[in-house]
């Protein structure tokens, strides 16, 4: 399917994945000091595959995949979050919040001129 609710619709989905992967790394900003936390990332590209193939409706009604990331250096108190690497993190994926956010106003933008004539 190619229509342009369909891609209106896997926009809609990508902006609210965006923005669910924007809170698991605001929560390792956030847990930058507390003992034995662990680094964790939202699986994006598993999440819009899902998405694509129809597994999935919607990012707002399926299971997030997020899961712990291994193979960082831990500290000793146990926590692996890399300040800088959340942060680089955070501004990569508000990035691609905006790019979801323009192309889905593109899309509305188009929709509005063809109802308009």
């Amino acid at each position: 399917m190619t229509g342009i609710f369909y891609q209106m619709d896997l926009l809609g989905s990508a902006v609210s994945a965006s923005e669910k992967s924007h809170r698991v790394v605001s929560q390792n900003i956030a847990n930058v000091n507390t003992p034995g936390y662990k680094t964790k990332r939202l699986e994006f590209e598993r999440l819009l595959s899902q998405l694509q193939s129809g597994e999935a409706e919607d990012a707002d009604g399926i299971e997030l995949p997020v899961k712990d990331l291994e193979g960082l250096v831990e500290r000793v108190d146990g926590n692996n979050v890399n300040l800088e690497k959340e942060v680089a993190e955070l501004k990569e994926n508000a990035l691609a919040f905006q790019a979801f956010s323009h192309l889905l106003a593109s899309r509305v933008s188009t929709m509005r001129r063809a109802i308009s004539g």
